[in-house]
């Protein structure tokens, strides 16, 4: 059985070597997560009412025109755009990784009451639940309650650092890329000068390393779950995924009517560094024009653990192997998570 990771390989990939020219200390200080800050792309829907609070609405009294998910959604969506901080607001629609699951009561007492339960979920997995009451004078008005009820859920989220790859982590028991994958800080000339945590178990972390003396060299390490069921076979696991790199790149340069580009066979890999066996896999990739000086790039894919360990580089492979030989045994990745244990055995 395989599952999907979300991974957008070609784009990525192809701009590295489209961009590209031509004594090891152990990690300190990991450099900080760069997307900590970032917000994803949210969906707003309404949920049922549980039982216990359709039975607070039937014990009102007829008076306080109790009123359950009274309110528009695309108000919710109103005030969560205004904010500017999501990429995009979708109400009543698929499409986005993280949902806002809103039941509301709507009713009046001394004065206009809007009671709400909000959950926070990942791909309909419910990640945190809050509960606000929010009370508010005069004539109702449908989108201050709205806006109060986001601004009071962004507070709460915001503190809870409720978007961040940790904190999904934690609720979903997930890899923690931010504790438990561990790299040296400095390789040959190439310093760690970026990692990036994807909010996505499947897609894993990302680490840059860069050598200071040539703008334009870098070294990513990706580090992501096996996406299939069956991960004792690493040369059959390794095959496909050179496979995946090939046919994406293909389809990306043909997309865009780029110059013709050449890939190397797959070549093995099999060393014996620090007291442990590493068998991989390489190519090299480059695109020629008459004229233009060629760009390059090369790929390394190694397995440890249950985890595609993979190098890409912006220059050829004859470059980066000694850059690979050490970085590799020096890498520490996250054991099989408890999610990824459970989307294996479904």
């Amino acid at each position: 059985m395989k599952f999907s990771p979300r991974i957008q390989l070609a784009a990525p990939l192809l701009v590295l070597f489209l961009t590209a020219c031509s004594s090891t200390k152990e990690q300190a200080q990991l450099p900080p997560v760069a997307n900590a800050k970032e917000m994803p792309a949210l969906g707003v829907f309404y949920k049922d009412a549980t039982t216990e609070l359709q039975r607070i609405c039937e014990r009102k009294p007829a008076r306080q025109n109790c009123r359950i998910n009274d309110l528009d959604p695309a108000l919710f969506q109103q005030s969560l755009q205004q904010t500017a901080l999501f990429p995009m607001v979708i109400a009543d629609e698929a499409g986005a990784d993280y949902e806002l699951l809103i039941t509301s009561l709507s009713y009046r007492e001394k004065r206009n009451k809007m009671q709400a339960r909000v959950t926070l979920a990942w791909r309909g997995l419910p990640l945190r639940n809050y509960e606000y009451i929010i009370s508010r004078t005069g004539k109702r008005d449908d989108a201050a309650f709205a806006g109060e009820l986001v601004s009071q859920f962004l507070q709460d989220a915001i503190k809870q650092k409720a978007f961040s790859p940790g904190f999904l982590a934690h609720n979903l028991k997930s890899e923690d890329y931010e504790d438990d994958l561990k790299a040296p800080e400095q390789v040959s000339n190439f310093s760690l000068s970026e990692r990036r945590i994807y909010n996505d178990p499947l897609e894993g972390s990302m680490l840059t390393y860069r050598d200071p003396s040539f703008s334009n060299d870098k070294i990513e390490v990706s580090v992501y779950p096996i996406p299939t069921s069956d991960i004792e076979d690493t040369h059959a696991i390794l095959e496909e995924e050179t496979e995946k790199l090939r046919d994406n790149l293909t389809d990306f340069a043909t997309d865009l009517n780029l110059p013709p580009l050449h890939m190397t066979d797959d070549i093995r890999l099999s060393w014996n560094m620090m007291d442990k066996e590493f068998n991989g896999y390489y190519l090299d990739a480059k695109i020629e024009k008459d004229g233009l000086e060629p760009f390059y790039a090369s790929y390394f894919f190694f397995v440890q653990e249950d985890k595609i360990v993979k190098f890409t580089t912006t220059f050829p492979s004859r470059f980066a192997l000694d850059f690979v030989k050490q970085a590799l045994p020096r890498l520490s990745v996250p054991g099989e998570s408890p999610f990824i244990s459970n989307l294996r055995r479904l």
